[in-house]
């Protein structure tokens, strides 16, 4: 009786089992391809070519490196990576390109981007998009980072005072502290204060 029970368990709850729901896959907005993105401010803000004398390239990430691989060639421009001091050193006279790791978010991506050239530095905040033919330049202006002032150290004056116990008016109430018994130190010699 009790193998047929068990039989009749493992039935049902086989039964109760469902095969998994096939569910499609949501179309992504954008894939982030890092070189696609750097290659069309290349092209639509700076008018890169593989004609123009080589230049340096240095890619910034925040706190770690940051290396998409980008092949310069083939995107159509006369670019050189440089990184470490023995790049910087033995490419000294040569206009330099940078590029920050692009802020990625639902409208596409912000990339703070610098151009070196003959002694002077350009830099500019971009906004790119992504469309049907890929990505594009939607924006490019002063980066906020470099022209907003910083804001102002606090100021002790700005401070608010620690808060303070009022003073006592007239006699203050009973606590617990008052009203309870010290209890002799069991280690103190007989007559000694507690």
């Amino acid at each position: 009786m009790k193998r047929i029970l068990l039989l009749a368990g493992c039935i049902a709850a086989a039964g109760c089992e469902s095969a998994p729901e096939n569910l499609p896959g949501k179309e992504p907005l954008f894939v982030t391809d890092d070189c696609a993105l750097i290659s069309a401010i290349g092209r639509e803000r700076y008018d890169l070519s593989r004609d123009d004398p080589p230049m340096t390239v240095r890619l910034n990430g925040e706190d770690a490196p940051w290396t998409p691989a980008c092949d310069w060639q083939a995107v159509g421009f006369n670019l050189v990576e440089v990184s470490g001091p023995e790049g910087e050193a033995a490419t000294a006279n040569m206009n330099r390109l940078s590029f920050n790791r692009p802020r990625y978010d639902a409208n596409g991506a912000l990339v703070r981007t610098s151009l070196t050239a003959n002694g002077a530095t350009t830099a500019v905040l971009c906004r790119v998009v992504h469309g049907g033919a890929g990505w594009s330049v939607d924006s490019c202006g002063p980066d906020p980072k470099l022209t907003r002032p910083r804001e102002a150290a606090p100021s002790p004056a700005d401070q608010t005072p620690d808060s303070e116990l009022p003073a006592p008016t007239g006699e203050r109430p009973l606590t617990a502290r008052d009203l309870s018994v010290p209890e002799a130190d069991p280690g103190a010699p007989p007559g000694s204060p507690n």
